[in-house]
């Protein structure tokens, strides 16, 4: 099974409220950050990234919803190393 990096589960459902209020529109058009981080998402074999180092926790968290929110959550709390479980109601 293919599994997507964090940016790249982002850039799929984020709903960009952002973009509304992008201070860039004055200029031309906002930035679509949805768009990019889907596009580094796609193009990055993550697997080639460094990663940096985790001093691993033993304390795990159940993060419930994997929207942005969710995935925000999961990201800083792993980096933190705290043990992540999500839970998702939708395929």
């Amino acid at each position: 099974m293919n599994t997507l990096p964090l940016p790249g589960v982002i850039g799929r459902v984020c709903p960009h409220p952002c973009e509304s209020v992008c201070r860039r529109q004055q200029v031309e058009e906002p930035v679509s950050i949805c768009a990019l981080k889907r596009f580094v998402a796609d193009r990055v074999d993550v697997e080639e990234l460094p990663l940096p180092e985790v001093q691993k926790r033993d304390e795990r968290v159940a993060i419930v919803g994997a929207g942005p929110a969710g995935l925000t959550a999961a990201y800083f709390l792993a980096k933190e190393g705290f043990g992540v479980t999500m839970f998702e109601a939708l395929p």
